[in-house]
């Protein structure tokens, strides 16, 4: 009897451990990498490299920029918004909202979230903005992701500015430059100077542009380099040179693949459009929105209204324009290429 009593107490203990182990488990934070990597454990701090977490009793780091989902058992609405943030990345503007909204709530005043849950909210953060063309508040997010490490803001590309807000353009003009004074050295100073000649070309003298963009393309900054040759593409076909920009496009295309394919479409499409060749013209447009949406959702937009232009110039059948404007409406609310679409879908009677 006592035997048997022996072993079922032992049999008792044993599926306590291993229930508690699950339980451990069960509990355990989650890091989703960009590359598909699941680690488990226990998020406990932020550094210069990254998240910190450890597992198994070894602490290992994760480059905010790498993170493509976390859940933590402290912050139950975190994985919500990280749902959200996902469906909003696929092309659906609630899913940005409802992150949004989830977002603030979490890193509220008053809310004591670790510093490591802040980093990775202004981050995503970040993200909606650009991806919804709010670029002033895009680039307050940037700078203060900045301010916390360079390593940041690495890869990141502010979004362009909007024609339709002088005033705004105005201010982060002087935003940008107190802050190249602060970022001397830096690796992001280079995305603040190609964006300064973005701004510059919209709120200043134009023709002070290209020469700064030329002292751009001097640095040895390869992505600095890289931004002021888009620039200078971008600005030669304002100023009707299309030839010139075709041959800056084809030699610095090798160069620019890598980083910026998206960039490239788009401004071989705007090219084709001005030599009158309009259906390759559409067609180089659309493969940004197909290959390229993650990269910039504000620029596959107006891809797309491109691409509807284009196709009306080259008389294509009226119902293949409106799907074209349709998918920018329906996929990119919000940014300026969906807002000339809805205009082009009324005159067209839709």
């Amino acid at each position: 009897m006592r035997t048997w009593l022996n072993k079922a107490i032992a049999a008792a203990m044993v599926a306590a451990v291993i229930l508690g182990a699950a339980a451990t488990a069960a509990r355990a934070d989650r890091i989703l990498t960009a590359k598909r990597i699941g680690i488990a454990g226990k998020i406990t701090g932020l550094s210069a490299e990254g998240i910190i977490i450890e597992v198994d009793g070894e602490k290992r780091t994760v480059p905010v920029p790498d993170v493509a989902k976390v859940k933590a058992d402290a912050y139950p609405d975190l994985e919500r918004a990280e749902d959200a943030y996902a469906q909003g990345q696929a092309g659906k503007p609630q899913g940005y909202a409802e992150a949004e909204r989830l977002y603030r709530d979490m890193t509220a005043a008053g809310k004591a979230a670790p510093q490591w849950l802040r980093v990775l909210v202004q981050w995503r953060m970040y993200r909606v903005y650009a991806d919804s063309a709010r670029p002033t508040e895009a680039l307050d997010a940037y700078l203060e992701l900045a301010r916390g490490g360079a390593n940041l803001v690495a890869g990141l590309k502010l979004p362009a500015p909007r024609e339709d807000a002088q005033e705004a353009n105005k201010a982060m003009l002087k935003k940008v430059d107190d802050a190249l004074r602060m970022a001397a050295g830096k690796p992001y100073a280079g995305e603040l100077q190609n964006f300064k000649a973005s701004l510059l070309t919209l709120v200043g003298n134009p023709e002070d542009v290209m020469p700064m963009v030329e002292q751009l393309l001097a640095s040895p900054d390869e992505r600095t380099r890289q931004g002021a040759m888009l620039k200078q593409i971008e600005l030669l076909v304002a100023a009707g040179k299309f030839d010139d920009a075709a041959a800056k496009l084809d030699a610095n295309g090798p160069a620019l693949a890598q980083n910026h394919p998206d960039d490239i479409c788009f401004w071989r499409g705007r090219i084709l459009k001005e030599r009158g060749q309009n259906m390759d013209a559409a067609l180089e447009f659309m493969r940004l929105p197909i290959l390229y949406a993650a990269r910039d959702k504000a620029r596959a937009a107006e891809a797309l209204w491109w691409a509807g232009q284009a196709m009306e110039a080259a008389e294509a059948p009226k119902d293949e324009v409106q799907k074209v404007y349709g998918e920018a409406v329906a996929r990119y609310a919000g940014t300026p290429g969906a807002e000339r679409a809805k205009r082009e879908l009324v005159r067209l009677g839709k």
